[in-house]
């Protein structure tokens, strides 16, 4: 590769300084040659070899640019990363972790950077429910349901949660699915991915999109709402736990089930080792109150004031 064709490479596929190290690791010589190669805008599809093209849409170097596929157009580095940690994960994890964390880093800074600056917006549709509201959304669902890995979980990858977790149901001309990185479902099939990510303590999230089941640490989703300080807000949630600690027991279930920093342990009045739960960290998925054995744990509509604008509760922003 001369330095004239990387330079190419590195300016018509976007990549970002945390890749240009990675151009023969990411991309072979015929991708190379390709990418370096291909006229600004689009191209007809035809003028590019259909073995190549094909393969080439796949791990996603190139995109449709309508529902005909008559015409593709080159993706950029965010895109075909986007891809590549979902198709080629282990591929991706032999990278020393410095550098795959580099490249998390970088990719969930451009995904940041692309919401709404005016954080008193919900920048997407994403909203948290519970086990049971997810179960029952599926068995009314009349769209096809697809099974995908998670992206967020795929690249960040070191909580160690299940990544099989992801579920779409309206597939686009670029979208997992097209790719063919997808897997039907039916709707026993998807229960059963949500009864899966429940007992491994995920999250359960939806939007206009589809489903996802996240984890707190590698999920761009709440990564995202612990910068723009948006507990409540965004995503947005309909619930509050509530805490009865006259009924707790102790027993610290509902520490290693939140993954949000709500509860901490406490001197209980006894003696004895208690818990105490801050609620300004609840998201309200309801993970803990379905772990306590004591029902000292209930959710509840969640009020105004405990609904986090650019880290800023409700009744302080003068919003909602």
């Amino acid at each position: 590769m001369t330095t004239e064709q990387k330079a190419r490479i590195i300016e018509k596929f976007e990549i970002p300084k945390e890749a240009e190290d990675l151009l023969e690791f990411f991309f072979t010589e015929e991708d190379r040659r390709f990418i370096a190669e291909f006229s600004d805008g689009e191209l007809p599809a035809a003028e590019i070899n259909k073995a190549y093209r094909d393969d080439a849409f796949c791990r996603g170097i190139i995109s449709k640019t309508d529902e005909t596929g008559t015409a593709c157009k080159l993706n950029n580095f965010y895109g075909f990363l986007d891809v590549f940690a979902v198709s080629q994960t282990e591929k991706l994890h032999s990278l020393p972790r410095e550098k795959r964390r580099a490249l998390d880093a970088w990719y969930f800074r451009a995904y940041a950077d692309g919401l709404d600056p005016d954080r008193k917006k919900r920048p997407t549709s994403d909203k948290v429910i519970t086990r049971e509201e997810m179960l029952a959304f599926i068995e009314k669902e009349s769209r096809p349901l697809y099974l995908n890995y998670c992206d967020c979980k795929s690249l960040g990858g070191d909580c160690g949660k299940p990544t099989h977790t992801c579920i779409n149901f309206e597939p686009g001309i670029n979208s997992f699915k097209a790719r063919g990185l997808s897997e039907p479902l039916t709707k026993e099939a998807a229960k059963q991915v949500i009864e899966d990510a429940d007992k491994a303590g995920l999250v359960h999230t939806i939007s206009s999109h589809g489903i996802c089941n996240c984890c707190s640490d590698c999920c761009y989703l709440f990564r995202g709402q612990r910068e723009r300080g948006s507990v409540g807000f965004w995503p947005e949630s309909a619930y509050l736990i509530t805490f009865d600690s006259g009924k707790c027991i102790g027993c610290g279930r509902c520490l290693t089930r939140c993954m949000f920093g709500v509860f901490e342990r406490a001197e209980a009045e006894n003696g004895r080792k208690g818990v105490k739960a801050d609620r300004r960290y609840c998201i309200g998925c309801g993970l803990c109150e379905r772990t306590c054995p004591a029902g000292a744990l209930k959710l509840a509509p969640r009020p105004d004031t405990f609904i986090q604008i650019a880290g800023k509760y409700s009744d302080e922003a003068d919003v909602l």
